[in-house]
Parts: C-alpha cells; structure tokens; sequence
C-alpha cells in the first residue's frame, strides 16, 4: 500500500488513524481524537468520525465541519455524557445549517457521525448514519452503533424470509441512508443506552462503510491475527485488505483505532502534547506546523551553541598566541619555524560545532452519504462519494 495516498496518524500506542481516498477523486472522510486531559476536565477521550456527502466542496465541508465543532462544543456542555454528545450533534447540526444559509451553493450536503467518548473505562457514544462502531473484546468483534442504511432494513428482510441474500447484496438503493446529519430534521439518532465496560487490552474501531468492503467477520479475523501489533499496523492491515478487494467503486475509506491502555513499546509518537483536535480545520496540517517549528527550534539551538564554540575555540587560540613569547634567534642562528598568520593552532577542529541534526517529527493528528456504487458492504454502508484532498503540508 502507498501510505501517501492516505494520511496517518500514531500516538502513544493507543490511537492510531489512516485513510485513503478509494477510487474517488477526492476526500470526504473526516476524523479526529482527543487525547486524555485535553478533552475536559475530567479526563475523558473522545473520538469522531465523519462521512460527508454532497461532493467535492460539500462533502468535505460537511464532514469538516461537524467533526470540528463537535470538539469545540463538548469541553463546554454539561451534564451526563451522552446528553453532552447530544449537545454536540445538535451544534454541528446548527453550524451546517448555518453554513448552508450562507452559502446556499452547499444546499443538499450532509454528513454521517459517529462519536465516542471513554471516561474511566467506560464507552458511550453517539451516531448518525452508517459509519460503523465496533469494540473488538476477548478476540470477538461487536457493532455496537445502528446502522442507518438500507442495509440494515434488508438484512431484517432477509432474516424474515421476504428477500433473498442475492436480493439484498445487489438492491441498488443499499446504500442509501435513512438518517444524516445535513442541517435540518435528524430522523434517526443512536445514543448509548448504558455505557460499556471496556477492559485493558480492548480495541475500539470506528470507521467510514469504505472498510465495509470487508466482511465483519474478515475484519475480526485481521484483528485476531494482529493482537500482539502495534495499532498503527492493524489500521495498516485494515486498509490493505481493502486495497486488495480491487472493487471497481472503492469508497473513501478511514479506520481510527483505539485502546485504553498500550504497551509504550509500541508507542509510534512520543507522548508529548499535540493538539488532537480533528482532521477538519487542518488539525492534520496544524499538527505537522507544530512539529516542524519543534524541529526549528532545535536546529536554531543547535547553531547557537556551534557559534558559542567556535567563539570560544577562535578565543582560545587568540590567546594562546598573544600570550606566548616569540623567541628572537641570534646572530648565526636559523630561526624556528613560526605558523603562518591564521592558521589554527594545532589543527583544532571545528567538529564540536556540528549540530545533532534535529529529530525527525511524526506526522501525527485530529464521512460520507448517498453512496450508491459504494462497495457492497456486510452490514452497514456509506452516504457520500465525493471527498475533498487534505491541505497540502506547509513547506
């Protein structure tokens, strides 16, 4: 797989993100996580993931701007969790509306959402649409969110008799949506009821339906080869496989993995603050920023100290050679040798200026409808096919 046709992101061994753009000629996934400490007061992470819809410019702005302003909006809502991310969902509601009404070219965007959030062990979330979410516990994999395609309605068809497999695999309305987030009525949301207990070594997965090319039970089997892998090579693994489906209308496909706890050996990143924020906004460009002014700044100190050291070896030398006694040879004698004005003093290097070249930063961070020549998906499908390219990286 080529990793530049995607974006990835690792830190501390427990979050790790990659997506790619499928067959499309553009980007309307969007996703985003925020780390321990930075969400809220209380410690809580949170993850998000966006499928947008409505093409090159609306999906990508629709997808951008609910996974934005749901991290903006839940540091600051009150009360029990899953009302907090109820708050969050109608804000992002309000900001595409209010996006459309200033921009009506944007009238028919929408998105999916899917929103996690992990306090003290314990997971709720909140989604809209088909943007699966699965907890991998004990080596079993577990959807836990709804899936608010037609999908699901035909796989209830199936199981009642009314349809066939065949029937179902190949209806061409499969993918469309009965639910997205598009600035106007929300008809159908799921919120956790209670939250779920998560255990050290579980796996949590959200992702676009691009990775429901895979079968559910394809992407366990992945997941119960890879248990003792780092994260970022599971999310790697993941996209491989859907890569190597070959399907003919690969969708836009992202895979956001996270783990309550991590091995810090397998640790991609160093754990020092990063603003996790979202993919939207250019969170992905603004963690790249951050990290090359880090590298800046260590190259900048680098230099400084070669100066100080050449200044003080150039010192030294000056010195030495004032202070010592030029020897004035008799009559008859040859004189000694002297060194030529300039040279440096017993070949002194200049070594000790060479700067460490600075250490190498890990890009790390921070939705889809209507799909209907998205790939066949086990259970669930996507909304949209047009994705917008990420910014490009700051020179």
């Amino acid at each position: 797989m080529n990793l530049s046709d995607g974006l990835f992101i690792a830190r501390d061994g427990r979050f790790a993100a990659l997506q790619i753009s499928g067959k499309r000629a553009y980007q309307e996934d969007d996703y985003g996580f925020i780390a321990r400490g930075t969400a809220d007061r209380n410690g809580n992470e949170m993850l998000v993931v966006a499928d947008g819809m409505g093409g090159h410019v609306s999906g990508d702005t629709a997808s951008g701007t609910v996974v934005r302003t749901f991290f903006e909006t839940f540091p600051n809502a009150t009360g029990p969790i899953p009302d907090r991310l109820c708050a969050c969902l109608e804000a992002a509601n309000n900001a595409l509306a209010a996006a459309i009404d200033a921009n009506p070219q944007l009238d028919g965007m929408g998105t999916t959402v899917v929103a996690v959030v992990v306090s003290q062990r314990m997971l709720e979330w909140i989604s809209v649409g088909d943007s699966p979410l699965w907890l991998f516990q004990d080596g079993q994999l577990r959807r836990l969110n709804a899936d608010h395609s037609m999908a699901a309605v035909f796989a209830e068809w199936v199981a009642a008799g009314r349809i066939t497999e065949e029937e179902a695999a190949t209806d061409p309305k499969r993918h469309a949506l009965r639910s997205a987030v598009m600035g106007d009525d929300i008809h159908l949301t799921d919120v956790s009821s209670q939250p779920v207990e998560l255990k050290k070594s579980d796996w949590i997965l959200l992702a676009s339906d691009g990775l429901l090319t895979l079968a559910e039970r394809e992407i366990e089997r992945i997941l119960q080869n890879m248990q003792d892998a780092p994260l970022s090579e599971v999310t790697e693994a993941l996209i491989q496989a859907v890569e190597a489906v070959g399907h003919p209308h690969q969708d836009n496909t992202t895979v956001l993995l996270y783990t309550p706890e991590a091995d810090r050996d397998v640790a991609s990143v160093a754990a020092d603050p990063i603003q996790e924020e979202s993919n939207a906004g250019n969170s992905l460009f603004n963690q790249i920023r951050q990290r090359l002014r880090q590298i800046k700044k260590i190259g900048r100190f680098g230099i400084a100290v070669g100066i100080v050291l050449l200044a003080a070896l150039f010192g030294y030398w000056f010195w030495s050679s004032k202070d010592t006694p030029v020897e004035t040879p008799t009559p008859g004698e040859t004189p000694a040798p002297t060194r030529p004005k300039g040279d440096a003093p017993d070949a002194q290097t200049e070594g000790d200026s060479t700067q460490a070249p600075p250490e190498k930063a890990q890009p790390t961070p921070p939705a889809t409808s209507s799909k209907q020549d998205a790939p066949a998906p086990s259970t669930a499908t996507t909304t949209s096919d047009s994705q917008a390219a990420q910014p490009p990286l700051p020179p």
